[in-house]
């Protein structure tokens, strides 16, 4: 069985820069194990999915902070994860914010 790999990576949401960020994203199936969608607005506000080539969604957070609460609870529920810092080839698809 392989671990999960979770990327914590500078978003290049805007070619111009504006909303260059830390995201942290994983396979949106292996994160909903551990923190429902549901979840994200109360926990972090809201959330940010994304999918590769192949279809593969993924689903995580954006800023620094919100980046570390996201790993710490994983970790909490039970999550086993390596955190990789390289900028995996996603599209953005919802960036949704909570108020």
């Amino acid at each position: 069985m392989s671990i999960e790999r979770i990327y914590e990576f500078t978003s290049n949401w805007y070619r111009d820069g504006r909303s260059q960020r830390t995201t942290c994203q994983g396979r949106r199936l292996f994160i909903e194990r551990f923190i429902p969608l549901r979840e994200f607005a109360g926990l972090f506000g809201g959330y940010v999915r994304s999918a590769d080539s192949s279809g593969d969604e993924f689903l995580g957070v954006w800023s620094h902070r919100t980046c570390q609460r996201f790993r710490r609870i994983l970790r909490e529920r039970g999550a086993q994860f390596e955190l990789h810092r390289a900028t995996p080839a996603l599209r953005l698809k919802i960036l949704s914010n909570s108020n």
